[in-house]
């Protein structure tokens, strides 16, 4: 059986919502909920929180989650990246523990609204697909991309897809194929992935259609998200 690591990215920095992954949701703070969901899966191994916070690394122990480091400052800004996180922390466990896991699970403490058998369906079928590099959440698009544009110099459009459909930004969006968007809810990938290819998705992608996207980025979001799970208990 496969070793499966859940790494939960909780940097400290956030400037839209400030603190944004430890605010309080349902009565804990974010970056619990998506501990509590790692933890309750039956697949997953360990639980690791990466984070550039020494307060955010006593919230996620609380939880019960490990904290074996802190994340260095400079892959924790803005503008760092999943894979400078991710990748990080299998070095630092092939570093200091001598090992790493066959798959990674990640739950962004930004989505704490999640079920738990979609976690374990998600890494049975890395599991049972080895074709595959990744699963990936994602869920209807609201729009047809076919009808989104660039805006360039001299406002001049681009499309942000080059359809073979003729004319497709006119069609009725009836008559245009259904899109997706990653809603960011839970990440399934291999750690050869990210170290060999080095990337969070490689080449082969499985998309797992799921009907919600909840992730938090503004108040507004937040609000949301509390109203549901005010009235929703995910199992």
């Amino acid at each position: 059986m496969p070793t499966v690591l859940a790494i939960i990215p909780a940097r400290s920095g956030s400037k839209a919502l400030v603190d944004k992954n430890i605010r309080p949701v349902a009565g804990k703070p974010m970056l619990t909920h998506s501990i509590e969901h790692a933890k309750a899966s039956t697949l997953i191994t360990r639980v690791i929180v990466s984070t550039d916070s020494s307060a955010y690394a006593e919230i996620a122990k609380k939880a019960g989650a490990d904290v074996p480091f802190l994340r260095p400052a400079e892959i924790s800004q803005d503008q760092s990246t999943d894979l400078e996180a991710f990748t990080h922390a299998l070095m630092w466990l092939k570093e200091n523990e001598g090992k790493i896991p066959d798959i990674v699970v990640q739950l962004r403490p930004t989505s704490p609204h999640r079920s738990v058998k979609d976690i374990d369906a998600m890494i049975n079928i890395l599991i049972d697909h080895p074709e595959v590099d990744s699963v990936r959440s994602i869920a209807k698009a609201p729009a047809p991309p076919f009808k989104m544009w660039f805006l360039g110099k001299d406002n001049l459009l681009t499309p942000v897809v080059k359809a073979t459909i003729k004319d497709a930004h006119n069609l009725p969006r009836q008559m245009l194929p259904q899109a997706y968007l990653q809603n960011a809810c839970i990440d399934v990938v291999r750690s050869s992935v990210i170290l060999d290819k080095k990337s969070m998705t490689g080449d082969t992608i499985y998309g797992y259609v799921m009907d919600d996207d909840f992730d938090i980025d503004t108040k507004d979001d937040l609000a949301r998200v509390e109203a549901h799970l005010s009235k929703t208990k995910m199992l």
